[in-house]
């Protein structure tokens, strides 16, 4: 099967289970609400008012509170029902649970919900606390969730868990910050992690002299600074740069250690000249 095939075949699953539910949850990171949103998907749920859309803002604990509240007060004002919630906390769970079963009338026996977003969101991992115990596959790791799952949460409630999608036109930059693919399936760490150093640096150009008191001009030379900081050297005594990139990825995609989020400020500022993106395009990478 081709990629532009399986794409379709993809995206038509999620749209059916979609179709199939009466209330969808769209999981963003609470980091980045912009980069991890599913727009398409948002629009067609909306469209539909049969339907109910809750926005399941996940990772909050690694956000500072006002922080979170602006977006939180962000998207409510663009007509987006939001929960603020943190799988590793157990932050608000409940409270999910609840919206969910709430959201349909008493005469609906029987809800199904969809839960959908990009990997590494912590889709499964808020499924597995719904449900009260291990359900779906979950890792540490990005693209785990291998096909559609359909679990039973409650003797009313069963869940769609379907796999993450990246949309196509984000950048590498876009893809290693948000923590889509496992730094170790790159094909070239090392352009991956001069590719989040310059992207992190773009939204905060402070954080990562902070966070490793490094001084550098550019992404390569703080990659040669983290390697000597951290002494990665090869048998001739070369720097390690290869392992070198594989620990900062780690770091941040998988122990979320660099303290880097969106600022909400900067996206009113922009939000006016924002380009509608309904049209944004998915892959599909099976991913949580």
């Amino acid at each position: 099967m081709s990629a532009s095939s399986k794409k379709r075949d993809f995206d038509n699953m999620v749209r059916k289970m979609i179709h199939g539910s009466d209330v969808i949850v769209e999981v963003i990171d609470a980091r980045f609400p912009t980069l991890s949103r599913t727009r398409r998907y948002e629009n067609l749920v909306l469209r539909n008012r049969s339907k109910q859309l809750f926005v399941a803002m996940n990772k909050v604990d690694l956000v500072p509170d006002p922080v979170v509240q602006k977006w939180k007060d962000i998207l409510q004002e663009e007509g987006i029902k939001v929960i603020p919630t943190s799988a590793r906390e157990r932050l608000s769970t409940s409270i999910l649970r609840n919206k969910i079963i709430r959201a349909v009338g008493k005469d609906f026996f029987y809800i199904t919900a969809c839960f959908i977003g990009l990997p590494n969101t912590g889709k499964s991992s808020l499924i597995n606390i719904l449900k009260g115990r291990s359900s779906a596959p979950v890792a540490p790791v990005p693209g785990y969730t291998r096909a559609l799952q359909v679990l039973r949460i409650t003797t009313r409630l069963r869940i769609f868990d379907t796999p993450g999608v990246i949309p196509k036109q984000l950048s590498l930059g876009d893809q290693v910050l948000l923590g889509l693919k496992r730094s170790e399936k790159l094909p070239d760490p090392i352009r991956g992690a001069w590719a989040l150093v310059h992207r992190i640096d773009e939204i905060n150009p402070d954080i990562l002299r902070e966070k490793y008191e490094i001084e550098y001009e550019s992404p390569p030379e703080f990659l040669e600074k983290f390697a000597e900081k951290r002494n990665k050297r090869k048998k001739g005594g070369g720097l390690d740069l290869d392992t070198a990139a594989l620990i900062l990825l780690n770091e941040h995609i998988n122990k979320a250690k660099i303290p880097v989020w969106e600022d909400p400020d900067e996206y009113l500022r922009k939000r006016d000249g924002a380009l509608d993106d309904d049209e944004e395009d998915f892959i599909d990478s099976d991913g949580d």
